[in-house]
């Protein structure tokens, strides 16, 4: 049995040499195909092709306000998800919103959670917590509502808290390639809000283990990997009541959506308890993976 993976690498000197590889591939019966991303145009190409195909849902055009349908792009998710056998949501939300758009394709949808391997944090979790650090390891994005962020920094920098936004630095050390983002960004900073770049994934999990608090203000994930990896490192989660945080986060860390004197007590409250990560470890998660392609026998 082969099993093809199909990713969507723009480092390639050329699309089309791509697009050439894929349609000279000739495939069998028993072949798998694994895409990382269900709305990747790619499957058009091989859809008629032999052997059972699968992929990822990684985020959702169907959400209000999803990157792809904020700028307009159509991600044609109803026709391409017709053409796997199944797909695989990192959340049961995901799974949720996907069959409630798409009701045609409901018997395609699987739970299978995100791998995780959580060894990969251990040598960060001897690194000192900061008591007074509050971080936001969430992108800067629209969907992230960044001008609550920008409120809750002020006020909790008001209230003697140390508040970082952790980034991966893009044109340089630029917040954002989007100019209105980057403004955004400088009017935070005026407010107590610290932008700290990180470069390498080294330097942005040794500043994510400092925090005491992580606070996420999206309203559109289907799997928040950023606040599994605060949790993970120590860090008093701060999420709405919404979307996948309940899967994973105690019910005591969670706030009513857009209730910034609501996430202000969290913060100062900080409730230590256990949260539900588990799930993701990737031996659990590749189990998933496996039973959905009947390849091993059923598991939870």
């Amino acid at each position: 049995m082969a099993v093809k993976t199909i990713v969507t690498d723009y480092t390639l000197p050329s699309i089309r040499e791509a697009i050439i590889e894929l349609q000279e591939i000739e495939s069998a019966t028993d072949d798998i195909w694994l895409f990382s991303v269900a709305q990747n145009p790619a499957i058009e190409l091989v859809e008629r092709k032999l052997g059972r195909k699968f992929a990822n849902i990684s985020n959702l055009s169907c959400f209000p306000y999803d990157p792809a349908r904020l700028e307009g792009v159509d991600m044609e998710e109803g026709k391409r998800f017709g053409y796997y056998d199944k797909l695989f949501c990192s959340s049961h939300w995901a799974l949720k919103s996907a069959a409630t758009a798409y009701p045609q394709h409901r018997s395609r949808l699987a739970y299978t959670g995100f791998p995780l391997d959580f060894s990969q944090y251990e040598p960060y979790k001897n690194i000192s917590k900061q008591a007074n650090l509050v971080v936001f390891n969430q992108r800067f994005s629209w969907e992230r509502l960044p001008l609550i962020e920008i409120e809750l920094a002020r006020r909790l920098t008001a209230q003697g808290y140390e508040v970082w936004h952790l980034y991966a630095p893009v044109a340089g050390n630029k917040v954002s390639a989007d100019p209105r983002l980057q403004q955004l960004s400088s009017i935070g900073q005026s407010t107590g809000l610290k932008f700290v770049p990180n470069p390498t994934k080294k330097e942005y999990l040794e500043n994510l283990a400092r925090a005491a608090a992580v606070i996420t203000t999206s309203i559109c994930d289907n799997l928040s990997v950023a606040m599994l990896e605060a949790i993970t490192l120590g860090a008093v989660p701060v999420a709405p009541n919404a979307m996948a945080f309940p899967e994973f986060i105690h019910p005591d860390n969670l706030y009513p959506p857009y209730d910034l004197d609501y996430i202000e007590q969290l913060v100062i409250k900080q409730p230590k308890r256990p949260h539900a990560i588990e799930q993701y470890a990737h031996e659990q998660v590749l189990a998933r993976y496996l039973a959905h392609m009947e390849l091993t026998d059923p598991v939870r």
